[in-house]
């Protein structure tokens, strides 16, 4: 386990925000028993006794609407955190992945930037859809370079996935880099190689071109070496000699799965791996893991509302559901 940082004072305004905020984190207990709800009213009623009222629209009644009104719970929360925070960097890390979806509208130049944005104002992504990517961080102006020095029968909407996925998850490492703090910095870790490979996974699976990953995706700082004998071998079932324990594990656990199970099944253990890593600072008084740990939670309650929320909806079968929620911070 790393070390906590200590004496922390200028973290003491956001950690004692955060500590309140805490308190209204929803525990797994809470989410079994929305997913045990047959009737869509039901839970819908439910939920207007949850902190989300705070986000609600009035009528909402579709996914889409609940979708909304989760991202825009978890936003404010963020947001707020990150005015009472001496380093934004921190809370960059729990907005960057909104970021990158307009990002990726501002690459193809199509229009309308929707997603709700932290790091990157309207301004900016207008800039990058009329050319000009100056005033982006360095990694970003030479990830979207490539882009259109790439070879004419590789373009569109799939490589600036591959690109910017890449981008995004150097971005994070950036961030934890800036902030210097060995708890945080090992949690971004694992989150970061956890969705290297399921990307590449999900590529494996898709019969795309490894080569392709090797050139649009990679590098990843640290994970390089450990991603490189990945797309190498494209064998997902050697892979658990290659990752690290705190995800061989989850890895050779979701194997055991059905085919079209075992990515969704990794996914979630390995998003457990990195709760349980965050909780370690819930007893820290004053320092940034006690800000990183709460949001980390807050993204995983995210999360269960939307997979809760949409598989009831459609009428998911209950027990599948209950199967994929994730650990709570709580």
């Amino acid at each position: 386990m790393v070390l906590l940082t200590k004496n922390q004072h200028r973290w003491g305004f956001a950690c004692g925000r955060v500590s309140v905020l805490e308190g209204r984190l929803m525990p797994l207990d809470f989410f079994v028993s929305l997913v045990a709800l047959e009737r869509p009213e039901d839970l819908l009623h439910r939920l207007q006794d949850t902190p989300l009222r705070e986000s609600l629209i009035p009528g909402a009644a579709t996914w889409e609407d609940w979708s909304t009104i989760v991202d825009t719970y978890v936003y404010r929360h963020v947001i707020e955190v990150r005015r009472n925070s001496p380093d934004p960097a921190l809370t960059d890390l729990f907005l960057l992945a909104q970021d990158y979806l307009n990002l990726k509208r501002a690459v193809l130049n199509a229009g309308s930037y929707p997603f709700l944005s932290g790091v990157f104002s309207e301004e900016r992504l207008a800039e990058v859809a009329g050319g000009n990517s100056a005033l982006l961080p360095q990694d970003l102006r030479r990830a979207l370079a490539s882009l259109s020095t790439s070879s004419a029968g590789e373009g569109g909407a799939f490589l600036t996935d591959v690109v910017l996925d890449g981008a995004y998850l150097r971005h994070m490492m950036d961030l934890a880099a800036k902030l210097d703090v060995p708890h945080i910095t090992a949690c971004v870790d694992l989150m970061v190689l956890a969705r290297a490979v399921v990307v590449a996974w999900r590529a494996i699976r898709a019969g795309q071109s490894v080569r392709f990953y090797q050139q649009h995706f990679l590098p990843l700082g640290k994970h390089t070496g450990v991603m490189t004998g990945l797309l190498a071998s494209a064998d997902p079932q050697a892979w658990g000699a290659m990752l690290p324990v705190a995800l061989a594990d989850p890895l050779v656990q979701a194997q055991q799965e059905y085919d079209e199970e075992q990515v969704i099944r990794f996914e979630q253990l390995a998003a457990n791996a990195v709760t349980r890593m965050a909780r370690h600072a819930k007893l820290q008084t004053m320092g940034p893991e006690r800000v990183f740990g709460f949001l980390w939670g807050l993204l995983v309650e995210a999360y269960n509302f939307k997979l809760v929320i949409r598989g009831r909806l459609n009428r998911i079968d209950a027990e599948m559901l209950k199967r994929r929620l994730r650990e709570c911070y709580v």
